[in-house]
């Protein structure tokens, strides 16, 4: 037998965007349907079908927007991570918080309010990890991170000094996501408390090697 072929990786862009309200409004439901399945049901059972049938649209309407159920879940994730990455922004430019430590706590109380205030969260970070076409998707969402905070501190920011920012920057974010990857397929509980706390820990130990507590500039 000859060596396999490589599977192609299923298209995770939309179709076509919607021109009109109504087709809006069905894109909607459809994105809403698959956030109640995702926080109520297993993931092993969603299908454009039972998501067609949760949205009451008919299945057609799906596939005439998105390519697949991935599709689907990219747009939620990206919807969400975009959420985050402005929430992160707002607390490293204000200026109320006079070091980068505060910061640091700050940025972490936004990622855990996230994870146990969307129950459809966790499930869909799950699906980022261990879904071969999604996993890219999660990877360049950390890239994005990376690259905020690699600007940022190529300008002096938060005291950084003696290292790569981006490879500084790329490293604090696999620690930073590190408490969505060992908890995204639990639910919150003490052993996830401690998890955020060890991930808490991890991140201001590393970080404390390149920044100064010092005002940002």
């Amino acid at each position: 037998m000859g060596p396999r072929a490589p599977q192609e990786t299923p298209t995770l862009e939309r179709r076509t965007a919607p021109m009109q309200q109504r087709a809006r409004d069905r894109i909607d439901r459809v994105l809403a349907a698959t956030e109640f399945l995702l926080a109520n049901t297993s993931v092993d059972t969603i299908t454009t079908s039972t998501i067609a049938a949760e949205a009451n649209v008919p299945v057609s309407s799906i596939y005439r927007y998105f390519p697949n159920v991935f599709a689907i879940y990219k747009e939620l994730f990206e919807t969400r991570v975009a959420q985050l990455h402005t929430r992160i922004a707002e607390i490293l430019e204000n200026p109320r918080f006079t070091s980068w430590r505060e910061r640091h706590l700050e940025v972490m109380l936004a990622l855990r309010k996230t994870l146990n205030e969307d129950p459809a969260y966790r499930p869909l970070f799950h699906l980022m990890l261990t879904t071969r076409e999604l996993r890219i998707v999660k990877e360049q969402a950390n890239a994005q991170i990376a690259a905020y905070l690699a600007a940022r501190w190529e300008r002096g920011l938060d005291g950084f000094h003696g290292g790569a920012p981006l490879a500084v920057a790329r490293m604090a974010t696999e620690i930073f996501t590190s408490f969505e990857t060992l908890t995204s397929g639990e639910a919150q509980s003490d052993w996830t408390d401690r998890l955020f706390t060890e991930a808490t820990v991890a991140l201001e130990r590393y970080l404390s090697a390149y920044l100064e507590d010092r005002a940002a500039a």
